[in-house]
């Protein structure tokens, strides 16, 4: 008679914490790792959060940048800080809904009906980890159009 195994484990499927990686940075890679949009458009969790946080953080004032920065606490955070491509002299820099979704398009270097799915995806997964007031805050610097992506849907 036919003994019954379980079949062996697959640990390629389990994703591996980094070794310099925080728990909690960990956490929010893993879920844009895990979403499906990143995946299909074969972007990196990393490059989406680095590309979108450093538009973003291009996008507020100084002093709402640094607030964004520490309610997302501060391993999350330090990727708004480290941002060096689109981070120019100034802040609050004036761009549209489709503006921003191309430069994001651009820093990642795929086409922008992709970049707007990846833009979804990372506002999604920092607006789940900041208080609803630094929503707010974040929403009110944003032209209409791309503060309606960043607030918790209704």
């Amino acid at each position: 008679m036919a003994q019954h195994t379980e079949p062996p484990h697959d640990f390629s499927a389990e994703p591996v914490k980094g070794r310099d990686e925080p728990a909690d940075r960990q956490a929010f890679m893993l879920e844009l790792q895990n979403s499906q949009e990143l995946r299909v458009n074969g972007v990196n969790s990393r490059d989406a959060a680095d590309a979108v946080l450093c538009t973003l953080a291009r996008r507020l004032s100084d002093g709402e940048d640094v607030k964004l920065m520490r309610a997302l606490g501060d391993r999350i955070g330090r990727l708004i800080g480290a941002c060096d491509i689109h981070r120019g002299p100034s802040h609050a820099k004036r761009m549209s809904r489709d503006e921003f979704i191309s430069d994001v398009a651009d820093h990642l270097r795929i086409p922008v009906d992709q970049a707007f799915r990846v833009v979804t995806t990372v506002f999604t997964a920092v607006r789940d980890r900041i208080p609803e007031d630094e929503v707010a805050a974040v929403a009110s610097q944003l032209p209409a159009d791309l503060a309606d992506l960043f607030r918790r849907p209704v």
